[in-house]
């Protein structure tokens, strides 16, 4: 059973996290032909409650899984408003007497700009991405899940308005098999409200979550094997040059809205990215 709880923890990390996945971490701006966008986003967690599905609450685990992670990122705009990126995450796990460090698995990502005449109140883009097994699932804890899994998300985002900006993303998840072992789906939601009152430091609110079916072994369904998470977030983002933006944020889960794996009590995190030219 507790090997079973550590590796649905290793699957949560590697899915929706703090602000999602990288195919809906961004807004619905594309680059434009030729610019290119360098991201990292880092993150920490220590997971020291495991869910009961019996009581149907998070109790106390002596067993915490630390997971230091940082996502690297790139993405070069094209032509006809086209995007082509891809993210790498890099990680350091640990659980008990046991560690791993290394790449877990890439994604590549393609986003089309539904919606990008400066005229209009409105933004959209539309994304399509693949996660690669790229990651070590032998390591423990695990690196990667050793799935090919595919995925479709929608980004909006308001114009033009005055000192406070929305974002609705979500995106789902066609989740792929590893040997015998096939993953449930997964639906993934962000909402975001900048407040853009100071020139050159925006706070926004952030909330978030997913959504994850049950996984199937060699065709039958696993019972307690689904996972849901929501989180309310904090974040403050910093633009100290034109093209620079650092954002700090902090993460809670929002208990009632969070079921099965397990779970830590806060998620702090850092984004830096640069924009060029």
């Amino acid at each position: 059973m507790k090997l079973v709880k550590v590796w649905f923890v290793a699957v949560f990390l590697l899915c929706a996290e703090l602000n999602g996945t990288p195919l809906i971490i961004r807004t619905g701006v594309v680059n434009k032909q030729f610019q290119v966008l360098g991201w990292v986003t880092a993150s920490y967690s220590r997971s020291n409650k495991s869910y009961n599905w019996n009581t149907e609450k998070f109790e106390p685990d002596t067993t915490s899984l630390d997971v230091f992670n940082a996502d690297l990122m790139a993405a070069l705009g094209l032509p006809q408003k086209l995007e082509l990126s891809a993210a790498l995450p890099v990680a350091s796990k640990k659980s008990g007497a046991t560690s791993s460090a290394g790449p877990g698995d890439l994604m590549v990502m393609l986003r089309y700009g539904l919606i990008q005449n400066s005229i209009l109140p409105l933004r959209a883009a539309l994304a399509l991405g693949a996660y690669l097994p790229t990651g070590d699932k032998y390591a423990k804890p695990a690196l990667g899940d050793g799935s090919t899994d595919f995925g479709i998300g929608l980004l909006l985002n308001t114009a033009n308005i005055p000192f406070i900006t929305g974002h609705l993303r979500g995106a789902y998840w066609f989740n792929g098999k590893s040997g015998e072992v096939k993953y449930g789906n997964l639906l993934e939601y962000l909402a975001v409200l900048d407040l853009g009152v100071i020139p050159g430091l925006t706070p926004e609110l952030a909330f978030s979550g997913y959504l994850q079916n049950r996984k199937q072994v060699s065709g039958t369904e696993v019972p307690n094997s689904e996972l849901s998470r929501g989180f309310l977030s904090i974040l403050l983002m910093w633009k100290p040059l034109p093209r620079l933006v650092i954002r700090p944020k902090l993460a809670v889960p929002v208990k009632p809205m969070c079921k099965g794996g397990g779970l830590a009590d806060f998620y702090p995190g850092l984004d830096i990215w640069v924009t060029l030219p």
